[in-house]
């Protein structure tokens, strides 16, 4: 067999196999439409977690929901889905209005979130435990 069967042929079907899932939008990540959807998908995902307020970062892809009980929670995206956690406890950076949220899982991503208002409020309840 040369080089081209072996190298060249796969690696072109690879990338064409890429070009074609962004070209059909596989590679979109959802958007919050707002403070109520963060709301109920944090509701949804966590038993017994009654949400009373919502921050969405500026670019609607995560979100801290507060809950009755003190717990906070992450949502973000995970693919073509949300992924919740809660979040009391996570190790917070604050820089301004934007908050570094890095929880004590190794595949979860530290996630930024830049807040229209409360940042130093948002990072007093992760700080503290439910």
């Amino acid at each position: 067999m040369n080089w081209l069967t072996l190298v060249v042929l796969p690696g072109a079907g690879i990338a064409l196999l890429v070009v074609l899932a962004r070209w059909l939008g596989f590679n979109t990540q959802p958007v919050l439409t707002g403070p109520d959807e963060a709301r109920t998908i944090a509701h949804d995902a966590l038993v017994a977690f009654h949400a009373e307020q919502a921050a969405i970062g500026a670019d609607a892809r995560a979100a801290l929901v507060a809950g009755r009980d003190g717990r906070v929670a992450l949502v973000r995206p995970h693919g073509d889905r949300w992924i919740v956690r809660v979040a009391n406890g996570a190790r917070v950076t604050r820089s301004g209005d934007t908050l570094t949220v890095a929880l004590d899982e190794p595949l979860f991503a530290p996630v930024q979130l830049k807040l229209a208002t409360d940042a130093a409020g948002w990072a007093a309840r992760l700080e503290a435990k439910p």
